[in-house]
């Protein structure tokens, strides 16, 4: 059964993470189709500090490595010579069978959204990592068929109605704007079935996220 995990990893973990640790931009490589073995790969900084990426990531990689392609406001598009198989972390994904589908940095990270193929590839992977020094947090895994459905699925017309009704009316706000008795004459129905209806669209809910988690 097909996984997809949303992992955490150490800006260290590849090249360029430590280099620009100290400014204010974010990254995010570029999904392409490789049509050749010497394939450019991509990467967007976004943010304030997004024109002094060049200069930052050549510490790493070396001068003439990295290209502007274009800017855009708040924001470039870069590519590079170098090539990610080089790098431990994504180099493993292959071994495993496993698809890179995202990957983007934040302040402290970079955030990796994975296909795996297997509970055991997701363990091997796991495994490969720790081994070679790369620290990993295993954010959150789901199965495929249940990332790719909506998290409505399961609800009954009249559940999904009595839910978004409530939203809109204030039922979940922190100093409720409106009650069961209102909500049940909106829908036409009694306070205890507005109830009843809320309460097993939760449950529905509930349980998908329970299968959903690790």
């Amino acid at each position: 059964m097909c996984l997809i995990a949303e992992v955490l990893v150490p800006l260290s973990a590849l090249p360029f993470g430590q280099s620009v640790a100290q400014y204010d931009l974010e990254l995010e490589l570029e999904q392409t189709i490789p049509l050749s073995d010497d394939a450019t790969s991509y990467v967007w900084a976004r943010g304030p500090d997004a024109a002094v990426f060049r200069d930052a990531i050549e510490s790493s990689l070396g001068p003439d490595e990295v290209t502007l392609v274009q800017t855009v406001p708040n924001g470039a598009l870069y590519g590079s010579n170098w090539d990610p198989r080089q790098s431990g972390l994504l180099a493993a994904l292959d071994d495993h069978g496993t698809v890179l589908l995202e990957c983007s940095s934040s302040a402290e990270t970079w955030r990796l959204r994975l296909r795996v193929p297997s509970h055991s590839d997701l363990s091997a992977l796991r495994v490969h990592w720790a081994n070679n020094g790369i620290e990993a947090e295993f954010d959150r895994i789901t199965p495929l068929a249940a990332d790719e459905a909506p998290l409505s699925e399961g609800l009954t017309e009249s559940q999904r109605e009595a839910l978004l009704l409530a939203l809109e009316l204030g039922y979940f706000d922190e100093h409720r704007r409106t009650s069961l008795d209102e909500l049940g004459a909106e829908l036409d129905i009694s306070r205890q079935a507005v109830a009843a209806r809320l309460r097993r669209a939760y449950r529905t809910l509930a349980e998908r996220i329970r299968d959903e988690s690790p």
